[in-house]
């Protein structure tokens, strides 16, 4: 197939996206893996969108086309292989060769048209819709009645039988049973023809709406299927489900829903089997759903309210609905995650998949891939396992008391990594010997001790027995009764005392904690963490480490595992698709995902592609100055040893004053860590530079609560769109890596000058770092872990500076602040450096940029004018 020259568009596209769509196209067709990078700015998703559902549309037309020619060719050698010889043998042998090979070619077709059948047939159904709704809603009424009415007798019957509902929920069933689940189910189905389709996959689900509306803007809103797939927290409609917030919980909750309820004797036993074991949404009108689904563009938030008012499941629906679908949206996890993908229904084979975002894609997986538990997490986890099996001993059989003992004896094991026992408490001082460490896999299960439990075999009893669910509902029931740390007596005395004032060892790092607050707040289950943790020590040695970071206490010290090797996860998505595509707006440096991820997951060096475009903002509406010096002459290096350096702070102080005087509108700063942003921010406040600057524009922080990011961006917008005299704007503090920094668009007045404030670079002292360091310089290249250090520095640079230009009328400035960026402006966007200047002295920066605003100013008079 010949890349074609037109791309359908809905408006006149700029010459970078018609190239873009061509590399596109031509990518697809050729079974490439591509990186593709367009400035955030330039149209990409849009560009995407149309080179590639053209090149859908394109090969389901020839497939079709090249079936259809090749059977009537063989019909035609059929009937003229007669005239061939007079020898019947010959002419009957090749006859039957000739109609087995129409035979499979028609059989491929037939499927097609089988394929297009059931699509028409949902398009069909899904036509009267509205005048079933019709007459439904008066008939809706009296089924509500009827509903309540049933939900009460239903609620008398589960009152009598609660405490043996609560029993069989609690204990554990043979190992054997119940390993199968709904799933299951879908293979029963008949089997339709598998279209090629393309997988789209964003990081967040807002993103991914955003793609749909882009999708309903293009010319293939009309004609194209698409499916948004998304996780049960997402679509599940049944508020008793919904309830249990935590994913691993709704996801095994909504399992056992689904399974096939066992055959009992007693009339009162299958009915309360029904109350306890059935989802009122399951299987409810799934077809109507997935035709409103295939046929209709909707995002999760419309599929979701539509499931409602059918009453049936949409999470369900929407897997069902995969295999009309042609252009599947996705999250990471349910891509890069196998398991997940695997759970989710997702067949890569032969498909196409494109990731959007994929700047980052290398640390999303290795976080995605990487667990962290506490000593908390141990400690609670024994405390409620240890409770359960003394309570049911009794009635567990000999395999399950078995497994139950193992893991009870890893959870041991693994709190001795502390130097700490089953008989600690969480606030217990950690002894000030114990220092952080890094281990192979090997090494760590060789130290705990736990290299004699067959981890494998662990981890398929605790999944088949729903244990995490069993464990749950166990301290759910007997909530009061379960102590989390029966020992938990407060000391007090000399001993105690001593105890404080002993010296402790180091502390956990800033993200750590952070994370750490975060599981303990988002897991009430603790063995859901330790089975994620265990599930890690199965991956081959030479792609992980654990660490182990000892803190002021127990309770806080950390284990982790960190995926150092994320290729390990990316192989059998690289050998089963048909294409992949890694877009972004900055994808540079492109080396890092040819060797980390395609080359070391095996795929050939020929087979890899890339593309870059520029912007299509003109070169006079954007200009970037690195600043060595400030207004004083006090040379700008904001290395670690020089953050506290008051003089330095002062001088940046100065700074931001002056460029408030000559930058109208919005101005984002962004620092390189939330400690130094607190820093700056509390000396510039202390020595009035705040109170001066706020005389021009309206101070803001970015706030460390995600919730509060919408009330603070409002702020800062109104304050822009409508200033109270004699201010102009606003001015933002962020931090690079931030709330802000990714995925928020600062265009126009919002954005008139981006400001980044020294160099962020990872710490070089992190463990983790260090290792991930070494394991690149041994298995990629001997300078890798370097470039590693560099880039992910300016990569985090890069994406700040691209908050600012968002359209191509747009204009803006950035002032990177710091002596060391002279020697960086290779990293920076191309577009970025075709209006770069060093500036040795303030004044002269100050000078360029009041002469860039100062002739825009000019245009828009003019502008307004005419």
């Amino acid at each position: 197939m010949q890349a074609t020259e037109e791309f359908p568009f809905p408006f006149s596209p700029y010459s970078i996206q018609v190239q873009f769509m061509k590399e596109l196209y031509n990518c697809l067709e050729n079974a490439k893996l591509g990186i593709f990078e367009s400035p955030t700015g330039t149209g990409k998703s849009m560009s995407i969108i149309c080179g590639a559902l053209k090149w859908l549309l394109d090969h389901e037309e020839l497939q079709k086309n090249q079936l259809t020619t090749a059977i009537s060719d063989l019909d035609e050698k059929i009937k003229n292989c007669t005239n061939l010889s007079n020898n019947w043998f010959s002419v009957q042998t090749e006859q039957i060769q000739l109609n087995k090979e129409k035979q499979l070619l028609q059989a491929k077709l037939n499927s097609i048209l089988q394929y297009e059948h059931k699509k028409n047939n949902l398009k069909e159904a899904t036509k009267n819709v509205n005048r079933k709704k019709k007459l439904h809603s008066q008939s809706n009424i009296n089924r509500i009645k009827n509903d309540i009415d049933i939900e009460k007798k239903e609620s008398a019957d589960e009152l009598n039988d609660k405490e043996t509902n609560i029993e069989e929920e609690i204990l554990l069933d043979d190992i054997m049973q119940h390993s199968e689940s709904s799933e299951d189910e879908d293979k029963e189905e008949e089997e339709i023809f598998e279209n090629t389709k393309i997988f789209f996959c964003s990081r967040t689900h807002s993103q991914l709406s955003q793609f749909i509306r882009e999708i309903k803007k293009s010319p293939y809103s009309k004609n194209v299927s698409v499916v948004p797939l998304a996780s049960r927290q997402n679509y599940c409609i049944n508020k008793n489900i919904r309830r249990l917030k935590h994913q691993s919980l709704i996801n095994e909750q909504c399992l056992q829903l689904q399974k096939k309820k066992a055959t009992v004797k007693e009339e009162k036993d299958v009915k309360r089997k029904k109350v306890a074991t059935s989802c009122p949404f399951m299987p409810g009108n799934q077809d109507l759903l997935i035709g409103e689904t295939v046929i209709e563009i909707q995002d999760i938030e419309e599929i979701v309210q539509k499931g409602e008012d059918l009453k049936t499941c949409p999470y369900y629906a929407s897997r069902k609905a995969i295999p009309c679908g042609q252009l599947i949206l996705v999250p990471y996890n349910s891509v890069l995650h196998k398991n997940t993908r695997i759970s989710s229904g997702i067949n890569l084979k032969r498909n196409i998949l494109i990731i959007d975002e994929a700047h980052n894609l290398l640390e999303a997986i290795e976080k995605m891939h990487s667990v962290m538990i506490t000593g908390r997490n141990l400690l609670h986890c024994y405390s409620q396992l240890s409770q359960y099996l003394k309570r049911y001993q009794t009635l567990f059989s000999a395999k399950n008391f078995l497994y139950l003992n193992q893991l009870s004896f890893c959870l041991k094991k693994l709190l001795t990594i502390f130097g700490a026992t089953t008989k600690s408490n969480p606030d217990d001082v950690i002894s000030a010997e114990t220092t952080s460490k890094s281990y192979k896999i090997e090494e760590f299960e060789i130290k705990t001790e736990i290299d004699t439990i067959n981890i494998f075999d662990l981890l398929k009893f605790i999944k088949n027995s729903r244990l995490s669910h069993k464990l749950q509902s166990f301290v759910e029931q007997y909530e009061n009764n379960v102590k989390i740390h029966s020992h938990d007596v407060k000391k007090s005395g000399i001993k105690q005392f001593l105890n404080s004032i002993k010296a402790k060892p180091a502390e956990c790092s800033t993200s750590d904690t952070v994370t750490a607050s975060v599981n303990e707040e988002q897991s009430n289950n603790p063995l859901i963490l330790i089975i994620s943790f265990l599930e890690c020590l199965q991956n081959r040695c030479t792609d992980g480490r654990i660490f182990v970071a000892p803190c002021s206490t127990i309770g806080q010290s950390i284990i982790k595992f960190q995926l150092l090797n994320p290729a390990a996860h990316f192989h059998d998505i690289i050998q089963d698709s048909r294409a992949v595509i890694l877009a972004g707006g900055t994808m540079a440096p492109m080396n890092e995902f040819t060797e980390q991820l395609f080359m070391a997951a095996g795929a050939e060096s020929e087979r890899i592609v890339t593309f870059s475009c520029d912007h299509v903002v003109p070169q006079e509406n954007i200009i970037c100055s690195v600043v060595t010096h400030g207004p004083t002459g006090v040379e700008f290096e904001f290395n670690f040893q020089n953050r506290q350096n008051t003089k330095l702070l002062d001088e940046l102080g100065r700074a931001l004053l002056n460029l408030c005087n000559i930058v109208p509108a919005g101005i984002v700063v962004f620092l390189p860590s939330y400690n130094f942003e607190e820093l700056v921010y509390k000396h510039l406040e202390k020595s009035g530079i705040i109170e001066k600057i706020s005389v021009k524009k309206c101070v803001l922080r970015e706030p460390k609560s995600s919730s509060q990011v919408n009330e603070i961006l409002e702020r800062y917008a109104v304050h822009i769109e409508r200033p109270k005299s004699p201010q102009n704007g606003s001015l933002l503090f962020s931090v690079v890596g931030g709330k802000l920094s990714e995925g928020l668009n600062f265009s126009d007045n919002l954005g008139r000058c981006i400001i980044v404030v020294g160099m962020p670079y990872p710490n070089i002292k992190s463990l983790e770092l260090q290792e991930k360091m070494r394991y690149l310089n041994e298995n990629v290249k001997p300078n890798a872990g370097q470039s590693l250090y560099e880039n992910s520095c300016m990569k985090a640079v890069n994406q700040c500076i691209g908050r600012a230009i968002r359209h191509i009328n747009d204009y803006s400035t950035v002032i990177l602040l710091d002596k060391r960026y002279c020697h960086k402006t290779k990293a920076l966007p191309q577009w970025i450096q075709r209006t770069l200047m060093i500036h040795n002295s303030f004044g002269s920066m100050i000078g360029a940029m009041a002469k860039f605003f100062s002739k825009k100013k000019q245009v828009k008079v003019t502008n307004n004018t005419i």
